[in-house]
């Protein structure tokens, strides 16, 4: 495995805190105390959270500015985070091994930097990423590679020595389709593992089967 630079996912590549993200949306509403009818609820159901927070400023007249409704789901979520979520599986050797070997390491996330910052912290995983970036951040989902190019830039390393490491199929769809090696991560909230390790050039349970 030839590496100079690694672009990590965050929910299900570097912590299992997937569980966290089921019904959401939902659990963050109820924590506001936002009531929402059986027609309300069934036209949240199928929305992406941002799609969710945007329709929920607009149906229940919410006082705050769209940036401080994201802003207050993200402190939400970093709190289930420091509650619930753990490493993955010898994830943190592996980081170490990196790091031995001189390899750059940013993380490439669809949450919010400021709610996964404290979580890294809390388990001594911060000083490894010297670039942490978010869909919010450069305005596109991983339905693009923006996020993916945008770390790739600030790590300055060569796309074909730097490898993403992704659970999720539709991200690594992107990955794939746009010229990046990919590593493949099991995790159980992804039920197209087939189909993802197919597309994965190495795909793993499990840290300790990378062979650097």
């Amino acid at each position: 495995m030839k590496i100079d630079g690694a672009i990590f996912d965050f929910d299900g590549t570097l912590f299992d805190s997937m569980p966290i993200w089921k019904g959401i949306k939902f659990k963050f509403f109820d924590a506001i105390g936002l009531e929402l009818s059986a027609e309300d609820k069934k036209d949240f159901e199928g929305l992406f959270l941002r799609e969710a927070l945007i329709l929920a400023k607009e149906r229940f007249n919410m006082p705050e500015s769209y940036e401080e409704l994201f802003e207050r789901f993200f402190n939400y979520l970093k709190r289930l985070y420091l509650d619930q979520a753990e490493p993955k599986n010898d994830i943190i050797e592996f980081l170490e091994k990196l790091k031995t070997k001189g390899v750059k390491m940013g993380i490439a996330t669809a949450t919010a930097e400021s709610a996964l910052e404290a979580l890294l912290e809390k388990y001594g995983m911060r000083d490894y990423f010297s670039e942490i970036y978010s869909t919010y951040t450069v305005g596109a989902a991983k339905t693009e590679p923006k996020v993916y190019d945008v770390v790739l830039e600030k790590l300055g390393t060569r796309k074909e020595t730097t490898w993403v490491f992704e659970d999720a199929l539709y991200a690594a769809k992107t990955v794939k389709a746009n010229g990046y090696n990919l590593v493949g991560i099991f995790d159980e909230s992804e039920k197209n593992t087939e189909e993802l390790k197919e597309i994965s050039d190495i795909y793993i349970h499990n840290y300790s089967e990378i062979d650097l």
